[in-house]
């Protein structure tokens, strides 16, 4: 079962889609929200978080951050969010290097290196289809499982496979994972979910769901959002089937040329392989 970040048939935004994520979890006033996921999906509890990057939809919209969607200082250390809607290729290295430069950025600003401060990148990802875990935790180790470093680690929770025990009517996994099956059900589903465990965090979700949806100026930024991502993924098409017949460096080239108007070096250099240097030499030709 893939789950969706909105559901085609009524435009109805999940919790699955970035921005509603953050829309309603780096609210203040739903820190209860934020902390009982945090809990359910890393087992550790926390009697600080600290947003540090809260980003809101205000000011200039259609900028769009090159972060973790989230950043959280807490009592035990830092935890970076990222909710992705796909597994695309380049998503486990886009997400790690937000994750290393978030340790980099901890360390190099420190008077010491760090080893004490617990550094933690927490991924919600749709799109892992095979996987049967719920939840992987990626270390830096050697083939004898002794660590590198001692104080960063991955979270990589499958949310298909957690879904899939609503829909299985899993009982036991359902009680275990509801604050993270939540995330990617729709609205009717979630009244289900709140029927069968009367809890009031799934109520009070819910209604803050409700509300990202019915707020007129959000839906438009998010199908502003939609348009564009859909014009990138034609660029990208195009440039795909021009660029077939001339090999797979040649493809990556048009790719990148097709792009060079609307998106930056680094965005383009995820997408296609290129390196900077390569990317920077082609725009100064394409613009010649």
């Amino acid at each position: 079962m893939k789950v969706s970040m909105f559901n085609e048939e009524n435009t109805f935004y999940l919790g699955m889609n970035d921005r509603v994520f953050k829309e309603i979890f780096l609210r203040e006033e739903n820190k209860d929200l934020l902390s009982i996921l945090l809990y359910t999906s890393l087992k550790m509890s926390f009697s600080k978080i600290t947003l540090l990057n809260a980003e809101r939809i205000e000011g200039n919209v259609s900028v769009r951050r090159k972060t973790l969607d989230v950043l959280l200082e807490t009592d035990s250390g830092l935890i970076g969010i990222e909710v992705n809607s796909s597994n695309q290729k380049y998503i486990r290295a886009r997400n790690f290097a937000f994750f290393s430069d978030m340790v980099s950025h901890h360390v190099g600003t420190g008077q010491v290196y760090d080893e004490v401060t617990q550094f933690l990148q927490l991924n919600f990802t749709s799109g892992i289809h095979k996987d049967p875990k719920e939840c992987r935790i990626y270390k830096m180790q050697d083939d004898d499982q002794l660590l590198f470093i001692r104080n960063a680690f991955i979270y990589e929770v499958n949310i298909d496979r957690i879904v899939k025990f609503w829909y299985d009517e899993n009982e036991e996994k359902i009680q275990e994972y509801k604050y993270i099956i939540m995330l990617g059900l729709p609205l009717e589903e979630l009244e289900k979910l709140y029927s069968k465990t009367k809890d009031r965090l799934v109520k009070k979700y819910m209604k803050e769901l409700e509300g990202v949806n019915e707020d007129p100026r959000f839906r438009e930024y998010l199908t502003k959002e939609q348009d564009e991502e859909k014009i990138r993924n034609t660029l990208i098409m195009e440039a795909k089937a021009e660029g077939e017949e001339l090999g797979e460096k040649q493809t990556k080239i048009e790719i990148a040329k097709k792009m060079l108007e609307k998106y930056s070096v680094e965005e383009i250099k995820v997408l296609t392989g290129l390196n900077e240097k390569e990317i920077r030499m082609l725009n100064k030709k394409f613009v010649a």
